[in-house]
């Protein structure tokens, strides 16, 4: 038995509008290509599918029962290509996002946030990890998109810079250093200071721009995320380095944020798989963030 899609399209029409010519205007071909289709298929399946009245088909009893079939069947399909065209109009889709604990917490998911707005098919997922479990993430393709430094480096993932974040001191208001503009990171020197820890990624670069400078600190605790830095700061614990975007999102009315000199900064990327065609969904966000990226951490 060989049936073929154009049969069916061609029973289900007629079956639908009740006429060979009804049919063929809907599939734009012929009365004729019609008839021609209906005999093809009634000789496939065996039964006699319709009777011919004047110009106008009935179909029998056997013809109802085999609709239901095609007409289950062409839900099916119906929703398929209703997902085909979310998918080519970026109207669905999931995105599964994973940024440095810092970012996440902050710009990354206000930006989701905007994108989830615009784009209510779209499904986007959020994971925060340190430098080392995005790295994982995206070369395992665990996830799509990954925001980490732009140093990191793998075989199979790629750096596309984002924006460039810089570090900020952060101090109670009540603090001497407070009544500067900027603060030489000199004047850190023998300060009580709450650190990251150096064998972190942030804080590696932390501690080569104080030791350049030759600052040795007193530090008096270490915390691995800079929200929790910051919370042991306005505690009265010391002084801490952290960065741009968790000044600008750490909401407190003791604590004062200050740029350091000399600046100490570093780059920012989007993270993804090389070896992974992104979806159009991803490629969407991708966009979008880009787009979005400077209002976002300008605050």
């Amino acid at each position: 038995m060989r049936i073929n899609l154009r049969q069916i399209e061609a029973f289900r029409a007629a079956m639908e509008f009740g006429s060979a010519t009804a049919a063929g205007e809907m599939l734009h071909i012929t009365q004729p290509a019609v008839s021609r289709l209906l005999a093809d298929l009634e000789s496939n399946v065996g039964f006699q599918l319709f009777e011919r009245r004047g110009r106008g088909l009935v179909p029998t009893q056997d013809a109802h029962s085999l609709y239901e079939e095609v007409r289950r069947s062409f839900v099916g399909l119906d929703r398929i290509g209703q997902v085909a065209t979310g998918i080519r109009e970026k109207a669905t889709g999931t995105v599964r996002v994973i940024a440095l604990s810092k970012y996440a917490d902050g710009f990354v998911a206000s930006i989701i946030g905007q994108f989830i707005r615009g784009n209510p098919g779209i499904m986007v997922e959020l994971e925060s990890s340190g430098t080392a479990g995005v790295v994982e993430g995206i070369s395992s393709q665990s996830y799509d998109v990954g925001i980490a430094s732009a140093t990191v480096s793998d075989g199979v993932i790629q750096a596309e810079p984002l924006f460039d974040t810089s570090v900020m001191l952060a101090m109670t208001e009540s603090d001497p250093l407070a009544r500067q503009k900027i603060v030489h990171l000199k004047a850190l020197d023998g300060r009580r200071m709450v650190v990251l820890p150096e064998d972190s990624e942030y804080g590696s670069v932390i501690w080569k721009a104080l030791r350049k400078e030759q600052v040795n600190p007193t530090v008096v605790g270490e915390a691995r995320t800079h929200a929790s830095l910051c919370k042991m700061v306005e505690a009265g614990a010391g002084i801490t380095l952290v960065d741009r975007t968790t000044a600008a999102d750490f909401v407190s009315g003791n604590i004062i944020f200050r740029p350091t000199a000399p600046a100490v900064t570093r780059n920012v990327a989007t993270i993804i798989n090389t070896r992974v065609a992104q979806s159009i969904a991803t490629n969407a966000f991708l966009e979008f963030l880009r787009n979005n990226i400077q209002d976002a951490v300008r605050r």
